[in-house]
């Protein structure tokens, strides 16, 4: 078992609750079958994103520090990035026009940043572990880019 802090902890529970957010977005269409009822699920994703938001910030204020490295300057990126993706999620129930669009595709550079973050700024992970979830993240940003250039 590895090491953690409590600063870990809740960097690792802001990622959980920014995949489930994501997961339940991405499965919205079947869910919206099984419960026809939009408003719930907007008000479920909303509120496991809150969660994940408050995470992140437990988890920056606790490992605040100095001197910058990469991986603390991506983590800070990361927290930019994911003030973006709330006001763009805020702009979509506000109607914007295109909202969604950058919304999806600002949330998986979130979650890409927050995994490099965490494999390039973490003692406790292997740097094979490390390698992986850098590849694996910038592999589906890849992936999602494609797609909405193939959308446009």
């Amino acid at each position: 078992m590895l090491p953690a802090t409590i600063g870990d902890i809740f960097g690792f529970a802001a990622v959980i609750f920014t995949g489930i957010s994501a997961f339940l977005m991405v499965a919205r269409s079947k869910i919206l079958k099984i419960t026809k009822n939009l408003h719930a699920i907007r008000v479920v994703h909303i509120s496991i994103s809150f969660l994940a938001g408050l995470f992140m910030l437990l988890h920056a204020s606790y490992y605040i520090s100095y001197p910058l490295n990469t991986g603390i300057i991506l983590g800070y990126a990361t927290i930019g990035v994911s003030l973006v993706v709330w006001l763009t999620g805020s702009a979509f129930l506000e109607r914007v026009k295109d909202s969604l669009l950058f919304h999806g595709s600002l949330s998986i550079v979130l979650i890409s940043l927050a995994l490099i973050h965490a494999a390039s700024s973490s003692l406790n992970f292997p740097a094979f572990f490390s390698e992986i979830m850098i590849f694996a993240a910038v592999g589906v940003l890849l992936a999602n880019i494609g797609y909405h250039v193939s959308k446009i």
